[in-house]
């Protein structure tokens, strides 16, 4: 999925809106698609390497540790709504810059089926033009 692509908030699950206020969306993104649907542990310290470190960066992991630091553990929605949310949004976008069915399906790993589904009753790569 293009990290571009807006989400809009109302698709997020509480926490996941409660931590792009904190660390900004992308970051949030990220951080689910590394850790989504399992329970996080956010230290109250850390060194450099620290994976969080590496995945959203230096200050939002501080910023992480500053809310969630004193808990122990806990569960990191895949936001799946929201992401498939986005990704049909770029699927559009894409398509409507004149990506065939066939290469968004390839990028996106999805069956050409699937993106028609998304992409709604619109013109068919496979059907030629009559007029």
């Amino acid at each position: 999925m293009n990290d571009t692509v807006d989400i809009e908030a109302r698709y997020l699950p509480g926490i996941l809106q409660e931590i792009a206020g904190l660390i900004g969306l992308q970051k949030t993104l990220a951080l689910v698609r590394s850790y989504g649907g399992i329970r996080l542990y956010v230290p109250k310290r850390f060194d450099p390497d620290h994976p969080l470190v590496k995945i959203i960066g230096h200050e939002a992991t501080v910023k992480l540790m500053e809310a969630y630091g004193s808990q122990e553990h806990f569960d990191l929605p895949k936001g799946e709504i929201a992401v498939k949310a986005a990704r049909d949004k770029q699927i559009r976008a894409e398509r409507s810059n004149g990506a065939t069915h066939a290469r968004l399906a390839i990028k996106h790993g999805l069956t050409e089926r699937h993106i028609r589904n998304i992409l709604g009753p619109e013109e068919d790569d496979r059907q030629v033009a009559l007029f």
